[in-house]
This record gives structure tokens, sequence and C-alpha cells, in this order.
């Protein structure tokens, strides 16, 4: 037992020795170094330290790898000296731990270990003397000199803490000694040191003037400032080409004059450029203006800081002509204010020869504000802006003509607004109300761009020009609060025309031709000006445009003279809440050019709702014996509403109107009429337009005047409904012809003809449906005064009830104030005059759409005969034929049963009976039966004919007999099948008797009931097996049920038998009583033989 107990402990003791080693081994890098790198074999593993006194000792005698001293004496060893170590002093193998002795002598360095983590960063040495200084070197790129290896040591330090030096070119003073000029805050004028700079090929001329330097630079070369300098004599340049630089630090400024430039190409870059100027030298044609560009020069502030403002100057900001151009670009911002003498304005260009000169800026800003005239009036040249923003507000003092921007000239509007990517301003400019806040010749701005043009006194922004070219608008236009109240012209957004005659008779043209491209908006909106748009000569809005032309004091959208308006397939024009929302007035202009139109074609959504006058409004201005140079036209599938307006939905004065095939329009719950035509006006539905004219306030309808003319062709759907003064109104001596359409629900509560009412001339078609109209003194549908031509009365024309029938239309009836029409009520209370329909019938004539006398037909089914229940059921079908085969109703509301072409189809049951009611009185009928199998009908005729009595009912009675079958009948008494009898439980299976001839034997229903109790007799016992009685048939049961559906195989359930297994379980139970009591016994002797 010993040695078993000693082995076990020497195998886990060695297996503790080993497995470290063994760990090792097997690692990815087994290799084993000591604290100063020597690798160690495994021979050397006993003398890893075991402790942490061990680990401090040995550590203690590490090298600094930085500073080269031993980290515990700080005895210095230089990096070098490692490498020259001696190898007899290494240290021996570690003997049996003595006592401490006394400190020996520092070995020799070992073998150089691995680098070490680095360590702290040591103190800044102290700065070297500063060495003499070395030769001037040639001009160019600066070279770093080279440095000894002593001064390697100092140069982070000195890159650290260098100060930032000013690399702009000495000057010959910094050559003596002298301070920079660049850090003088101060200006010079006249200067005492140089002020700029010229670079020349072949070297660097410096100058004390600037006018010096002006002087001498030759084409193309470049003025660089050394300093800030200020003038009072202004600059001249006369044919040059140069830059004046302020190398991004310096200001140049311009006392008492500014700049002239001739036949000059000048730019200004990285530099403040101020002017504050009195007057300039050379007055030229310009007059007293502070800047004066002329002869074809160009003037470039690039990258520059530019104020300009005047002190008591007469003139213009800068005045541009004879060809010259001006550019603001890079990033130039340029602020013009303050010229506010007579006639004066922040930029004003005039006497060009051809219109490709103009003023660019160019990624720059420039704002021009409170000058008398304009803030821009250039004549006839461009202005255009890429990526740029300029801003023209509070100009336009003198309050006549003025405003933010005018690119006009004397007799040619000529200027071009080109937009990228930018944005104009030209708001709240005082002008009078014959200016503007933005005047171009024409327009072209990209999708990116916006102009604002807003709350000026005169008009937002107008565009006209006298070359015919084109304008195309694809960004946003802003056109808000412009105008002044009760002004009879201008607009927000304006299309100039002007065509007059100069002194000599020699034309003036002014046309403007804008087109509003696809995704363009126009919001003119909130103006006090004639229009929020105003078109005077050409204005296409295309697909996908929108233009909102909402809540301005007097037009939305005008349309005027000779214009012509054209609202595009898929744009989207809303002219809501204005005193008029269109008002085109076309032909007013000069009758030898009137062309003018409004034209709104298939596809586009217009909408002219809720203003305080008119929806739409077509007049030819005064201009009515010339009606045919004003056209509006809907096309077909257009969209356009005129509802909810004050007065009027549309109102055509004299021009001519025209809904086309295909077109929608609504002019509904206007607050006088949906649609006034009027002197002389032409209005006319083409085939296949849908008009609804509903719920206005006075007529539907109303065409009026000597010459006037309204035409309803064939097959469009109008409906004029729920009018309250009546549906339709022509009168004096106008033409008024309906060739479809649906007149109904109108009404009028003081006068005649709720539906028509014609003092004229008036033709109606038969397709006219024009019924259940209602009118307080007489006239229901129809009241005329002049000459009228109608036709009969429809079919399937039925009454509205209060305060008529619901009985259906049968003709025109007399319905005269003292006579109206009644078909109900007592005899002395019935007038019942039919109308027969007339062509051109001239007299007083009252009529209503309604019926004569009516009377009703009763229709019985009896059957006689030998009768079974079933036969009670029976249906026979009856059909009704009127000898008036127009007499088709929409459903069996009033008549009991639909008719259609005079024809109706009922059926009954045997004792049913119908009472077909409201029918004409004195109308032929036939009734006919239609065959029935198994029947003989008893009548005389199979076919009853006869007349409606009038306010009576006449009674017919179709009887049939039940044919008698061949064998003898036996009559059955119907036995109520509802609760079948549970069958008693037979004593014993009986074999019932077969009956002989069972004609029809009844099978009982098997209830759930019955299928109860039959499951719960077999599953009484369901431990005794059914050996006592034998299975037999039961054939009465057979007659009961089905054979497809066996008793036995469904309502019998096999259960296994309890108590025929107990046995099982007995054996079971013993079976592990005897295991428990061998386990026990055997244990037993076990123990005992222990023992």
């Amino acid at each position: 037992m010993k040695k078993r107990w000693f082995v076990v402990i020497l195998t886990i003791g060695l297996l503790l020795r080993v497995l470290p080693l063994s760990v090792l081994a097997l690692s990815p890098d087994p290799t084993i170094t000591d604290s100063d790198g020597t690798i160690l074999d495994w021979s050397d593993l006993s003398t890893v330290p075991y402790s942490l006194d061990d680990l401090q000792e040995q550590n203690s005698a590490v090298v600094d790898a930085k500073s080269g001293t031993d980290a515990e004496t700080g005895s210095g060893k230089s990096l070098a000296d490692v490498d020259h170590d001696d190898p007899a002093d290494d240290t021996g193998g570690t003997g049996s731990t003595g006592s401490t002795g006394s400190t020996g002598d520092t070995g020799s360095t070992g073998s150089t270990g691995g680098t070490g983590g680095t360590g702290d960063t040591g103190s800044t040495g102290s700065t070297g003397s500063t060495g003499s200084t070395g030769s001037t070197g040639g001009t160019g790129g600066t070279t770093p000199p080279e440095k000894s290896p002593a001064d390697a040591g100092s140069d982070k330090a000195a890159a650290d803490d260098r100060p930032t030096v000013n690399l702009t070119p000495k000057t010959p003073d910094e050559e003596s000694g002298g301070d920079d000029p660049a850090d003088d805050d101060s200006t010079t004028s006249p200067t005492t040191q140089a002020v700029c700079k010229i670079d020349k090929i072949d070297d660097t001329y410096y100058y004390y003037t600037l006018d010096e330097a002006i002087s001498a630079a030759m084409p193309g070369e470049q003025i660089d400032l050394l300093a800030n300098i200020e003038l009072y004599e202004g600059l001249t340049f006369d044919n040059k080409t140069l830059t004046i630089s302020g190398c991004g630090i310096y200001t140049l400024t311009l006392e008492e004059n500014g700049i002239y430039a001739s036949d000059s190409d000048i730019t200004f870059e990285d530099l403040t450029l101020k002017i504050h100027a009195h007057t300039h030298t050379y007055e030229h044609g310009a007059g007293q203006t502070a800047n004066l560009i002329t002869h074809s020069s160009k003037l470039h502030l690039s990258h520059v800081e530019f104020s300009l403002t005047p002190d008591k100057i007469l003139g213009s900001g800068i005045f541009l002509e004879d060809d010259s151009d001006l550019y603001f670009e890079d990033n130039t911002n340029a602020v013009i204010r303050g010229f506010d003498a007579t006639d004066a304005s922040g930029i004003y260009a005039e006497s060009y020869s051809n219109n490709d000169h103009g003023i660019w800026v160019t990624s720059s800003s420039l704002e021009i504000t409170g000058c008398d005239w304009n803030g821009m009036t250039i004549d006839p040249i461009n202005l255009t802006l890429d990526n740029a923003k300029v801003t023209l507000t509070g100009n336009g003092l003198s309050g006549y003509y003025a405003g933010g921007l005018g690119c006009y000239g004397v007799g040619s509007y000529g200027g071009t607004l080109t937009m990228r990517s930018s944005t104009l301003i030209a708001s709240e400019n005082v002008g009078g109300t014959d200016g503007f806040g933005a005047y171009v010749g024409v327009l072209d701005m990209d999708a990116a761009s916006t102009v604002i043009a807003s709350n000026n006194s005169g008009s937002g922004l107008c565009i006209g020009n006298s070359r015919g070219d084109e304008s195309h608008i694809y960004g946003q236009i802003y056109c808000e609060g412009n105008g002044q109240a009760g002004w009879p012209g201008g607009g927000g957004f304006v299309v100039h025309t002007q065509h007059t005659k100069d002194t000599d008779g020699t034309p003036i043209i002014y046309e403007g031709n804008v087109t509003i491209e696809p995704g363009a908006c126009i919001y003119a909106r909130n103006n006090k000006a004639l229009a929020g748009v105003l078109n005077n000569w050409i204005l296409n809005i295309e697909s996908g445009a929108t233009v909102i032309a909402d809540n301005n004091e007097q037009f939305g959208l005008g349309n005027s003279f000779d214009a012509r308006t054209t609202i595009k397939s898929g744009a989207n024009v809303s002219a809501n809440n204005n005193l008029y929302g269109i008002y085109n007035y076309a032909g007013g202009g000069d009758l030898s050019v009137a062309t003018g139109f409004f034209l709104i074609e298939g596809g586009a959504h217009v909408t002219a709702n809720n203003n305080r006058s008119c929806g739409i409004f077509n007049t030819v201005y005064d201009n009515f014996d010339t009606p045919a140079d004003d056209y509006f036209t809907i096309q077909g599938s257009a969209d356009v509403s005129a509802d909810g307006n004050g007065v009027y939905g549309i109102y055509n004065d004299g021009g001519i109107f025209t809904i086309e095939n295909g077109a929608n329009i609504s002019t509904c719950n206007n607050s006088y009429d949906g649609i006034f035509n009027a002197n002389r006006g032409t209005f006319t539905m083409e085939t296949g337009a849908n008009v609804s004219v509903c719920n206005n306030s006075r007529y539907g309808i109303y065409n009026t005047n000597s010459g006037t003319s309204f035409t309803v062709e064939e097959n469009v759907d109008l409906q004029v409904e729920h009018n309250k003064n009546s549906g339709i109104v022509n009168n004096d001596n106008a033409t008024l012809t309906l060739l479809s359409g649906r007149v109904r629900y109108n009404t009028t509560s003081s006068w005649y003809g709720g539906g028509l009412r014609n003092y004229s001339t008036a033709t109606l078609s038969d397709d006219v449906q024009l019924y259940n109209n209602h009118a307080t003194k007489g006239g229901d549908d129809i009241e005329n005064g002049g000459t009228i031509t109608f036709g009969p009365t429809g079919r399937g024309w039925e009454l509205d009830g209060e305060p008529d029938c619901y009985d259906f239309i049968t003709g025109w009836y007399d319905d005269y104030e003292t006579t109206r029409w009644n078909a109900h009520g007592d005899e002395a209370d019935l007038h019942i005059v039919l109308v027969a329909p007339v062509n051109s019938y001239t007299a007083p004539l009252s009529l209503k759409a309604a019926h004569g006398s009516i009377g009703s037909l009763t229709v019985c089914k009896e059957t006689v005969g030998e009768l079974l229940p079933s036969d009670y059921d029976t249906v026979f079908t009856f059909e009704l034929t009127l000898d008036d085969d127009t007499i088709t109703t929409i459903d069996d509301k009033w008549c009991g049963v639909p008719f259609k072409n005079g024809k109706a189809s009922f059926t009954l049951k045997s004792g049913e009976s119908i009472t077909l009611s409201n029918l004409p009185a004195g109308i032929g009928y036939t009734i006919t039966e239609t065959a029935q199998d198994g029947w003989t009908l008893l009548n005389l005729n199979p076919a009853e004919t006869g007349v409606v009595p009038q306010n009576d009912t006449a009674k017919v009675v179709f009887t049939n007999l039940k044919n008698s079958p061949d064998d003898p009948y036996v009559p059955v008494v119907p036995v109520d099948p509802e609760t079948p009898e549970i069958p008693e439980e037979p004593e014993g299976p009986e074999t019932p008797e077969t009956p002989e001839e069972p004609e029809e034997p009844e099978i009982p229903e098997e209830t759930e009931e019955t299928e109860e109790t039959e499951e719960t007799e077999e599953t009484e016992a369901p431990g005794e097996l059914p050996a006592e009685e034998p299975a037999q048939t039961d054939t009465s049961a057979s007659l009961a049920q089905p054979e497809e559906t066996p008793t036995q195989n469904t309502t019998t359930v096999t259960l296994i038998q309890t108590g025929t297994t107990d046995w099982l379980a007995a054996v079971l139970l013993i079976f592990g009583i005897g295991l428990l009591v061998c386990g026990w016994f055997f244990d037993r002797k076990q123990r005992a033989a222990k023992h």
C-alpha cells in the first residue's frame, strides 16, 4: 500500500516538473532571454530568478539606453563604448548565494542588448551664438543655407520658434537696413519710400508713386503694392494693359477723383479698393461721373473688396461707354451706394455699337443702393451672372421711370440678363409707378437661378427688346408686392411691348417674347399694380411649368392688347383670389397687327377661383367692331375651373370664346352668373366638351345683347343645374342654340322660367333634357317672350317630387301664371293642357314638362283545380305593352314596374296581384300571359286589352286550371314535417311487411335526437359482448335510412375490455419484489463472508 501511494506521488511530482518545460518547448517562440537580452539555453533555466527581490536586483544594473549611464550609479558610458567591452569581463555562472559583500568595481559592458523603450525627453539645450551674415545670393527661389554638424542640434527648436516672415521682396530701403513698408500701417501721399514694384524679366523695379509705376509699366505687366496707398488725384489709364495687385493685404484709396480708362485693359486684384469721389477730371460726355471707362476699355475687379461712394458728385458711379466692359470676378465683393444726384445711377452705360458687350459678375457679389435713377442703367449691353449675387435696393429716388436694373436704351430694348446658378434681388426700389425692380431686354436663366423682384413702387420684373430675341426661364422668379393701389398699369411679372413712332415717323418697336420652361416657377402674388402676371406680347407657359398669380389687387394673369398667351399641356396656372383671375383684352391695340389670343391647350390645368369679380374675363377692350381679334380657346382635355367668384365665373365681353372637344370646364358657385356672354360675343361649346354650370346664385348662363350668340353643339355634356334664378336666360336680341345638354333642378323665386327664359331667339333640339325646373310665377321649365323652337319631351324623363309628383313625363303642358299645371287633386283644380312641340313659335308661352291625366291598372292571378302544395308556388309571367312606345322609366319607383319603350314585364303567383299606377289616362294597353306547362288559361283571350281610365283603376284577372294526370288522382293532405316523432325502441327484431305498391313511401327524417338515442342504447353496456343477440338486418331501419350509409359502420365503437390483463400486473409486481429480496440476500451473504 505504501509503495502504491509512493509511486502515485512520485508520478505527480514528475508531471508538475516536466509539464512547464513541455509547454515552452511546444510554443511558437521558445527563446528565453536574460534581463540583459542574453539568450539562455535549457541548461541555464536554473538561473531564472524566482522572486521579486531577485528581479529587482538584476534590473538595478540595467544601463539607460538613451543617456548611456547606469540607472543606479549614474556613471556614463557612450553607446560607442558598449561595442568595445572586453569579453573577458563577462560574468560567470552564479554560485550559491553568500552574504552580501561590498560593491565591486563596475565591470566592462557586455554585448549590446535589444533596443529598449523610448525614454523621457531631455531638457532643451542653450541656444548657440549667431553666426556671421553671409553674402547676398542671386534673385530666385530661396534655398536654405548648408548647416554645419554643430548647428544640427538646434534645428528643431529653431524651426518651432521661428517667427512669421513677410515674404514680400525687399525694397532698396530694406537693403540699407530700412524698415519694411508692409509693417508700416500709415499711408503716404506723396510717399517717401517705395510703394510699389514691377517684376520685370531682367530685374525688379521699385517706385515711389503709383503714377510712376503706371507710366513705366509695359503691356501685360503687374504692379505690386508694397504699402497702403491713398491718392487724391485719381488714376488715369490711357492705352494701358496692366494689373495692379495688393498682394492680398494692401488697400488703395482714391479720394476726390476716381478712375479714367481709355482704350485700356486694367485689372485690380487681391486688394481693397475704396473710391470716395467728388468728380472726375475727365468729364467727357458722361458729366461729373466718378469713374469713366471709355473707348473699348475693360475694367476687371478680381478678388477685390470694392466700395464706391460719392462726395457731392453730380454724376453716376461708373460710366461705361463706347463698347467698354466691366468685370466683377474671383470673389469680389462690390458695394456702390448713395449716387443720389439728379438722374444718377450706380452704373450707367450707353453708346454701344453692338450687344456683345456688358457687365460680368462671376463668383462675386455686387450691391447697388440709394441711387436717384436706377441702380444699373445699361444700354443696350448685357449683364451676365455666374455663381453670383446682385442686389439692387432702394433706388429710383427721382420717382419716375426709375428702379433697380434697367437693361434698356433709347430706342432699343437690347440688353440680355444671363443667369447661371445666381441670384438677382431687385426689391424695395422706390421709383414711380412706371418704374420697375428690374427691366431686361432678354432673360436667360437656368434652373439653379433665382430672381426676387418684390415690393417695388412700379413693376417687379419687366422683359422686352427690339431684336425679337426670346427669353427662356428655367429658374424661380418671385414678383410680389409690387406697384401702387389703383394704378392701371404694370405688374409683378411683365412681358413688355410698345408699337410707337419717333418724332420723325420712324417706328419704335419693343416686344417681349418669353417662354417659361418645364420646372420653372413664377410667383406673382400680392401685387398692387395692374396684374400679377401681365403679358403684352408673347408668353408661353410650357408643360411642367408653374405660374401662381394669386391674391393680387387687380388681375391675376392679364393678357393685354394684341398679346398671345399659351398655356401648354401639362402646365399649371393658378389665378385665384384676385379682382379678376384671368383678364384677356387682346384686340384693343393696333388693328393692323391685331392677332391676340389666349389659348389653354389640352392637358393644361388652370384655376381661376374665388376672385372678387370674375374668374375669366374675355373682352375686346371697347373695340366691339372687330370681335374676331380676341380669341379665348380651351382645347381638349384641358381642365379649367372658374368657381366661387364674386360675380361671374366666365365673362365673354365681345370676344370669341370656344370650348373644344374633350375640354373639362367648371363654372359653379359664383355669386352672380356661371357664364355671361354679351356685346356681340360668340360663345361655342363644341362636340365632346364637358361643362358644368351649377349652383350659381343668379343665372347659370346669361346670353344678352344684339349680335351675341351662344351655341351648344351635339353631344356636349353640359350640366346647367341647381342655379338659383333660372338655368339659362336669352335676352335682348341674342341667339341661343341648344342641341344637347341637361337643364334641370334650376329655380327662380321671383320670376318666370326656372329652366329657360327666352326673350329673343332660342332653338332647342330633341336631345336637350329640360325638366324638373321650378319657377314661382309660372313656366317652370320654359318661359318664352320671343321666338322659340323646341321638340318633344324625352324618354325616361320623370318628375322629381315636391312640389310635384313622382310620375314620368309625357309631354309639354301649359304652366301659365294663372293656370299652373295640375294633374292631381280635385276635379275642379285640375289643369292639364297639352302643348305640342312647335317650330319657330313667337308668342308668350309658359311650359312645364309633365304628364296629363293618369289612371291605374290592376292585374290578378287565380288558379283552380286539384292543387298540390307546390302548385301555389308556380310563377306566371306577364308582359304589359302600352300604345306609346316612348314611355321609358328609370326604375319602378313610380309605376310599380320599370318600362322600356312602352313595355314592362312582371310575374305573379296564385292569389297574387299587382297595381300599375300613374299610367297616362286614355292610353291603350295589352296584357299577355306566357303559357305555362300543366296549366290551362280559362280567359277567353290569351291577351287582355283595354284603355287606362282617367283617375280610376282598371282590373284584369287571369285564371288558370291545373291539368289532371292520366292516372287517378289521389289528393294528399299536406303534413307538417317540422317536428318528427321519435320512434320507440322495438322489443325484438321484426320483419316488417312489404307494402304492395307504395307509390310514394314517406321516409321520416332522421333527427339529431334519434341519432343520439340510438348511440346511447349501443353504448349503455360497453363491457358486454353482443353474443346473446345474433345480428339481424333491421328492415324498418333500411327503409328509413339509405343503404349508402350503413348504421353498423357509423355508430358501433369497439372498446378495449378491462379486467382481462390483471395477471400480467401481478406477475410484474411479484417479479419486482423477488428482485428486491434477491438483492437483499446476496448483500447479506457478502457481508457475512467478509466477517
